[in-house]
């Protein structure tokens, strides 16, 4: 087990965590700051996970108020609305700036121009003052680019809500790898009949005109091991030999290590008969034994239901590299369990595989 552990952690250690630099052709420069925001959204928090999204849309000419001191986060995008943001990224994109003029009705230059630039097919749509769906707006938003200028900065394979057969599934993918889309969840969950916030516009605009803004994302996937259902991220793939339980990722540096060991006497038994700090004790010394560094080690005390388990969070330390992990142990039946969930330079990743486990169906409580 010694030999084995130690090659699955440096198979987890083994690559190369840079992300592409994003290449900004000549026209993407023509995205400029042409308007000063100072705060005049009264309805925009500081806190406000879109108030940057916001100030930069309003700054770079990409969205306006639904009044001179309004923004309206949670009001939903219209058909039109969606084209006329879309033609914009397009014509600056293109010209350098914005110069389509309402008429009659009000979006119909918006939409002539649309269509003549491929934004949106003749037909595609009955009612253009009707609500966007989301899956409506990646269609019309992702149109609104050269594919060239939305460079794959993320891998993904799946989206958990969004079948292959679908006719926007493409343009959706190809979002969340460009890093403009990162879905509802660690999952990737898009909901594509949900209809679109100007809140959510704002971001997606924002990383459609600037690349800095676009967000690297490791989407995670769920794999079950008997009651036991680990999280990690899609790019992970299964071992097992000699009774331990591995799903590894060398793309994104991650990974789970599953044992279990069973005696009789663990009947009857919880965890918590330990302390916290006589788990982290004997964690540290199992891990010793086979060669490997277990530091600051804090173990505390969670339940899955009503089943005692023990977090213990650090690092571990292999051969010099140091990678930060966190290990859950419980007692159940007569098995003893230990998942250990191991991430290079990736809080969110390790985070979102601690509290994506679940055990006979309950996440840990309290979440890391």
């Amino acid at each position: 087990m010694k030999k084995l552990l130690a090659l699955a952690l440096t198979l987890c250690l083994a690559l190369s965590l840079s992300v592409p630099a994003l290449a900004a052709g000549s026209s993407m420069s023509n995205f400029q700051k042409t308007d000063t925001y100072y705060n005049q959204f009264t309805d925009v928090s500081a806190s406000h996970w879109a108030a940057s999204s916001v100030k930069l849309c309003y700054e770079y000419g990409l969205m306006k108020g639904a009044a001179p001191n309004l923004f309206n986060l949670e009001g939903n995008l219209s058909l039109a609305e969606a084209i006329v943001m879309a033609d914009r990224i397009h014509e600056i994109y293109t010209t350098g700036q914005s110069t389509i003029a309402n008429g009659t009705p009000w979006y119909q230059p918006y939409v002539d121009y649309a269509m003549d630039n491929g934004i949106i097919s003749a037909g595609g749509f009955a009612d253009y003052n009707a609500k966007a769906t989301r899956a409506q707006m990646a269609q019309i938003f992702y149109n609104a680019l050269p594919a060239a200028q939305l460079p794959p900065i993320n891998t993904i394979s799946s989206i958990p809500d969004v079948s292959s057969s679908a006719s926007y599934a493409g343009a959706v993918t190809a979002l969340y790898k460009a890093g403009v889309l990162t879905g509802s969840d660690m999952f990737g969950t898009f909901h594509p009949n949900n209809n679109i916030k100007r809140s959510e516009a704002a971001a997606i605009l924002t990383r459609m005109a600037l690349p800095e803004q676009r967000q690297t994302v490791v989407l995670m996937k769920h794999v079950s091991q008997g009651n036991v259902n680990l999280a990690v991220p899609q790019s992970a793939t299964e071992e097992s030999e000699n009774g331990l339980y591995i799903q590894l990722s060398a793309l994104d540096g991650a990974g789970a290590l599953m044992a279990q060991y069973y005696d009789s006497a663990f009947q009857g038994v919880s965890i918590s008969i330990f302390s916290g700090t006589e788990i982290t004790n004997l964690i540290t010394r199992a891990f010793a034994n086979s060669g490997i560094i277990v530091g600051s080690g804090q173990s505390t005390l969670v339940k899955f239901g009503s089943l005692a388990a023990y977090r213990t969070t650090g690092t571990m330390n292999l051969s010099g590299t140091v990678m930060d992990c966190v290990i859950y142990s419980y007692l159940s039946g007569s098995s003893l369990t230990m998942v250990c969930l191991l991430s290079y330079n990736n809080d969110t990743v390790l985070t979102n595989m601690a509290n994506g486990l679940t055990v006979g169906g309950y996440a840990p409580s309290p979440l890391l």
